[in-house]
């Protein structure tokens, strides 16, 4: 039971006022003792208030089942750390890597050691801003500002592990707020035009590179995706490419960045193309590998791609954004949201209109002249209609005449 004791002194065994102990005037006198799982829990106090109302919120919270133990009130956020990334154990290694890097270069120096309990939504706020990096810095130069992306991260990773403490039952809520980190900046994406896209092709060095070019360029997968892809991805019949598996900067194998599989239309030239490289080859053979046969790695491919950059001139691009360049293509084709969704693998369509909206906006000048064009076709198709039933119907009163 809940009570609280007096340090300094205790009953007198001749009976009458309490004596001293031997702790008399050392420490706080005022202990509050209760039980958690089964084991005995003190607090000292300096006074008999402080600990009589320590003892009442031990009581109301045990009664009402939201009691943070003892043992959890002294957790640190460190110590959340390793069962938070276990958790994220489905997810790909290149944001396992992310998370490990934030968590090292900005949030663990600041808060690895902070209580969970005592950490603070307006703390966090306020030193969000206040981080800064010596990435691009000259020697002997000012530390700069990091990203809006960096602070939104690093906010990002702590409200998770703060989510976890929650679910653990080492803090009762979450002091923080979605709002509370910085937004999503708007990227400026590039769109290359039809004239840029066949310079990339044309000065291709190899046909290993053009086919892999190809690829990104005519399906919007991601890099790893398209690296990934093996001869058994590729159903020939339908048209399709299988999406299953992305590799690393290394060419290590691990899932997708959503971890889910979906299928991707492919036809034409690309098509046969594909179809000629996988014939005879097993199906765990890479489907687009390197020269060598190999699974293209980042090292190998940044090469290959810095020097289509100086050929043709076209820089300020990466070759992630050649998946923007894919999904303006399917637009102006006619795609729709849905499609161009499940081909890009965005986890909604309310995304893919977030990022490429203003696409489909641009197809509304369009939309007048197409208009125009429908009815015109159908007013001649109507009178293409018309002028035969009326030459069917002039036929049949000639041959009527005759027979009369």
């Amino acid at each position: 039971m809940a009570h609280v004791k007096d340090l300094w002194t205790k009953p007198n065994p001749q009976g009458g006022r309490r004596i001293r102990t031997s702790r008399w005037g050392a420490g706080k006198r005022w202990q509050a003792r209760w039980t958690e799982n089964g084991k005995r829990v003190t607090k000292s106090f300096a006074n008999r208030d402080a600990a009589e109302l320590y003892i009442a919120r031990v009581e109301t919270g045990q009664a009402e089942g939201n009691w943070i133990t003892k043992d959890k009130a002294s957790i640190t956020l460190r110590d959340l750390w390793e069962p938070w990334i276990a958790s994220k154990a489905t997810v790909s290694e290149k944001t396992r890597r992310d998370y490990v890097s934030t968590w090292r270069a900005r949030v663990a120096p600041q808060w690895g050691r902070r209580l969970v309990r005592q950490i603070t939504r307006a703390e966090v706020v306020s030193w969000l801003p206040t981080m800064t990096t010596m990435k691009g810095v000259p020697d002997g130069g000012v530390p700069r500002p990091v990203s809006a992306s960096a602070q939104r991260k690093a906010g990002l990773l702590i409200h998770s592990m703060l989510d976890l403490a929650v679910e653990l039952k080492i803090v009762h809520a979450n002091p923080m707020r979605a709002g509370d980190l910085p937004p999503q900046g708007k990227s400026e994406r590039r769109y290359l035009r039809v004239d840029e896209v066949d310079a990339l092709l044309g000065a291709a060095p190899t046909v290993e590179s053009r086919l892999l070019l190809r690829v990104l360029l005519m399906t919007g997968l991601r890099p790893g995706e398209a690296k990934a892809l093996r001869v058994k991805d590729l159903d020939s019949v339908r048209g399709r490419l299988m999406v299953r598996r992305a590799v690393d900067d290394l060419g290590r194998v691990g899932p997708t960045k959503t971890g889910r599989h979906r299928e991707v239309p492919i036809g034409g030239e690309l098509l046969a193309d594909l179809a000629a490289a996988a014939e005879g080859r097993p199906d765990d053979a890479w489907l687009v590998p390197d020269e060598r046969g190999m699974v293209w790695t980042t090292a190998r491919w940044r090469v290959v791609w810095g020097n289509l950059q100086i050929w043709t001139g076209i820089d300020g691009i990466d070759t992630y954004e050649l998946r923007h360049t894919a999904a303006s293509l399917a637009i102006a084709a006619g795609a729709d949201v849905k499609t161009v969704q499940r081909m890009l693998g965005h986890a909604s369509a309310a995304m893919t209109l977030d990022i490429y909206g203003h696409l489909w906006e641009e197809g509304l000048d369009a939309i007048p002249g197409a208009m125009e064009a429908h009815l015109a076709r159908e007013r001649q198709r109507i009178a293409a209609v018309n002028k035969e039933k009326a030459q069917q119907d002039a036929k049949q009163r000639r041959a009527r005449f005759r027979v009369l």
